[in-house]
């Protein structure tokens, strides 16, 4: 049923999450055990059997981490609960107000600031990015922004470039955003002309947000507060360009222990840990952006995705702009700003899925419907895709979608 092509949407940020992320099912996620979670906001838009079915998927063993899941109608919650713990030192259970990272989520954030500055009439999708990053410029002006937005810039993604300093592309070894950008821009040529093909790199939402900072004359995390979390009340939301902050609510990562291609890959970058039962602790210590680096909860993606119907933010004309599709020379052109557009059950919808360290993550809007389901982990191989796909399953069957 979702025979669909997948495209790869996670950050490439070192051998650990590439390696595991290619797994399809978690190793505990078919156990069994009583939710440890509860409904946020309970609703008769399910019955009860129905909920029950959901508590099933979701289920966790005691004292491991888990998933927030969403169900969103016309605006408002019509399910929202958390299963497992978001920290493990504590116990402290995953909620409808738990921080997660999302990952490449991130990257819709990303382009809404790009939609601002072009609604703006700031900048121009066909604007060459050498006209803001000089550093650039040596690629012609046929690079254009669009081809940042859609992943057709020939640009080399930064893992595929050596750090100066010898150490690994993880987000547990740290590296800023600019650093990525240098690694990047390295090659004196692009892979491929721009426009001529697609090819997934983090490398252009990292572009994206130096263009909106050197537009806007602000940091990128100062633009996204002033411009898009505070309009719209995300409170709790916000870019992690710096590690040592303090987050509230934060979703630590974790992955089992026992798992023999964990202590591998560690192992492989030069990071011992000891045998045993149990998880390992995943610590987000690079603080890199643009292609990832939101944080936020449930309540507050609650409030992005109203905003694609009430226009709260920047009128229709900004739904318009975030849903814009392009063609290029290359045959792929369901890509819009920071999504993608598919379609299941007849039904078109919009979607992206992350993975990272310490998160996996997955979010998808049926407009029509005015509907949509977000599914977020702290464990990197949570397959949060995999199981929102599988409720959608459930909600088809029962009717709802």
């Amino acid at each position: 049923m979702w025979g669909m092509q997948r495209f790869c949407r996670l950050p490439a940020f070192g051998v650990l999450l590439i390696a595991l992320a290619s797994l399809c099912v978690d190793p505990i996620s078919a156990q069994t055990a009583p939710p440890s979670g509860k409904q946020e906001h309970p609703s008769p838009w399910l019955e009860p059997a129905q909920e029950s079915a959901i508590d099933q998927l979701f289920s966790r063993p005691s004292n491991s981490p888990g998933y927030a899941v969403a169900l969103i109608k016309d605006g408002e919650f019509v399910f929202a609960k958390g299963y497992g713990l978001a920290n493990l030192d504590d116990n402290i259970s995953i909620t409808s107000d738990t921080s997660f990272h999302l990952a490449s989520l991130s990257k819709q954030f990303s382009a809404a600031a790009v939609a601002l500055l072009i609604l703006n009439h700031k900048i121009a999708l066909s604007d060459p990015v050498g006209k803001y990053l000089p550093e650039v410029a040596k690629y012609g002006n046929g690079l254009r922004i669009e081809h940042l937005v859609y992943m057709t810039s020939g640009l080399h993604e930064y893992t595929d470039e050596p750090r100066k300093n010898g150490a690994p592309w993880m987000t547990f070894y740290y590296f800023t955003r600019d650093e990525a950008i240098a690694a990047a821009l390295q090659p004196e040529q692009l892979e491929f002309a721009p426009g001529t093909k697609w090819a997934y790199r983090n490398i252009n939402y990292m572009l994206l947000t130096k263009i909106v900072e050197v537009v806007s004359q602000e940091s990128f995390a100062a633009f996204m507060k002033d411009r898009v979390f505070g309009p719209l009340g995300m409170a709790h939301s916000e870019i992690n360009d710096d590690t040592t902050e303090i987050i509230p609510h934060r979703a630590t990562g974790y992955a089992l222990r026992s798992d023999p291609r964990v202590m591998k890959e560690f192992a492989e970058v030069g990071v011992t840990i000891k045998p045993g039962e149990g998880w390992v602790r995943l610590v987000r210590v690079a603080p890199h952006f643009g292609g990832s680096g939101v944080f936020t909860t449930l309540n507050d993606l609650l409030l992005w995705d109203r905003n694609w119907y009430t226009g709260t933010l920047a009128g229709p004309q900004f739904t318009e702009l975030m849903n814009k599709r392009m063609r290029f020379e290359q045959d792929k052109d369901n890509d819009a700003l920071g999504l993608v557009w598919r379609s299941t059950y007849g039904h078109p919808f919009l979607d992206y899925s992350g993975g990272d360290t310490d998160a996996s993550t997955y979010m998808a809007r049926f407009p029509e419907e005015h509907f949509t389901i977000i599914c977020l982990s702290n464990m990197p191989l949570g397959d949060a895709e995999g199981k929102a796909h599988a409720l959608l399953e459930l909600l088809h069957d029962w009717g709802k979608l």
